[in-house]
Formats: C-alpha cells, structure tokens, sequence
C-alpha cells in the first residue's frame, strides 16, 4: 500500500487474495499473505484516531475506490479489515465510496485488509477534506483549522505518521464563477470584501487537460476580523490546499 502526500492520497492495495470461480462473496474469507508494499493498518488506523481525537471535528479522510486504476467495478470488489481479534467488512456505496474502521490501538496493530482482487488490481484512493461547509467558513474558522492542522502534525502525531498528514498551507475555495467575498460588521456598518482569483491555482477535481473552477485562497494570516464570513456562489467547494 502506497500512500503519496498529495491532495489525493493515493492508496494502492497490491494484497494477494483467492477466491473460487463464480463463488459468491458477501463477505472477505481469504488467507491475507503480508506483502513488503502493504502500508500497516495500524499506521491508517492511527491517523483516523488521531483525528478523531485531537481534529476538533474540523477534518475527515474520504476513501474511494480508483476505477480508473483497478480491475473489478465497485460492486464486485469485497474488503474487510481483519484482525488477530475479528473481521470488519467494509461497505462500498456505488460511487465507491468506503469508510476504514478505527480500531482499538491494540488491535490494529494486528489488522490488516483483504480483498476477493488479485495483487495489484486494486487502487483505493484517500482525500483528506474539509467537514466545514462553504455558507459557514469564517476567517476564525479558517484560522482554527490552520491552528489544529499545525498541533496535530508538529505536536501529536508521530514521526511515522506525519507523512500521512502533510502541511496544510490554506484553505482552498472553488466555483464554477470567481465571485468570493468577506463579509463583517465593524463600528455598526456592514462591510463587504471581494476576495481575488488565486494566480496559478488549479481546481483539485478538473481532469487532466480540463480547465476547472477558479478558486481563492484564505491562510488565516489576512488582517481581518474573526467575524468576516465567506459569500459564495451556490456550489462553491472547501478543500485543503498542502
């Protein structure tokens, strides 16, 4: 397993797995064979509770199935997260969207994934992403989430870990049109500011060779008050710019 510290971090599931020729797999029973490319699930497993933990409800990590880069179709592919202790299937909505367990420390460092894919046929990739919603985004909410980010990664997580959370340098705002604004009282009176279009910054969800949304960019070092609240197009997205 192979993660990359990037918007999108990839996590290839090279994991050896067998299964019998038109068998019906509701859930994973296969031999996991450990494989020197696998990342540990204690490693995954101890960064979801550190966020549980210590993120202040601010971050999540988003799984999801690669189909671009794995062989079999959301809907035929089965995993579990298997322990010395029990199994955890892990349900995959159509999209292919998944959700990893947390398990306790203990256990988790005798866990690990299987799946009914062969080695190297299956690609699951994680976004750390933002739980703030764009209509709620305040430059103090902005400033907390910078502030949180920096503990976890500089005070809290282990060395081993940091990789897996990479710096995060702004929050990254996107939409379809550049039309951002901050928005505060000060001395009674209702202040407005356009926020600018980010020279050079690309859209994270455009494809390749696509133009993607515009978007703007707020690192909590603006000098301007806690209270300022973001004005947004409908559809505007939050993402972590690292």
């Amino acid at each position: 397993m192979l993660l990359k510290p990037a918007l999108l971090l990839a996590l290839l599931l090279p994991l050896s797995a067998t299964a019998q020729p038109g068998a019906v797999l509701p859930t994973v029973r296969t031999e996991l064979k450990r494989d020197g490319g696998v990342l540990p699930y204690a490693r995954v497993n101890g960064l979801l509770a550190q966020l549980r933990e210590h993120g202040e409800g601010l971050f999540r990590l988003d799984f999801r199935i690669d189909a671009e880069k794995s062989r079999l179709a959301p809907d035929q592919v089965r995993l579990i997260v298997r322990s010395d202790d029990a199994d955890y299937p892990i349900k995959i909505d159509a999209e292919g969207g998944l959700e990893l367990p947390i398990l306790p420390e203990a256990e988790a460092r005798t866990a690990d994934i299987a799946t009914n894919t062969a080695k190297g046929q299956l690609a699951v990739r994680g976004s750390l992403a933002l739980t703030t919603p764009p209509e709620q985004l305040t430059l103090a909410k902005v400033r907390q989430i910078m502030r949180v980010a920096r503990t976890l990664r500089e005070e809290l997580l282990p060395w081993y870990l940091r990789w897996l959370f990479p710096r995060i340098q702004a929050v990254r705002i996107c939409s379809a049109t550049p039309a951002w604004e901050l928005e505060w009282r000060e001395d009674g009176q209702l202040l407005g500011l356009p926020l600018p279009q980010a020279a050079g910054e690309r859209d994270p969800e455009a494809r390749k060779g696509e133009q993607g949304r515009s978007c703007t960019l707020l690192t909590g070092q603006e000098n301007w008050p806690d209270a300022a609240r973001l004005l947004a197009p409908p559809g505007t997205q939050l993402s972590v710019k690292l």
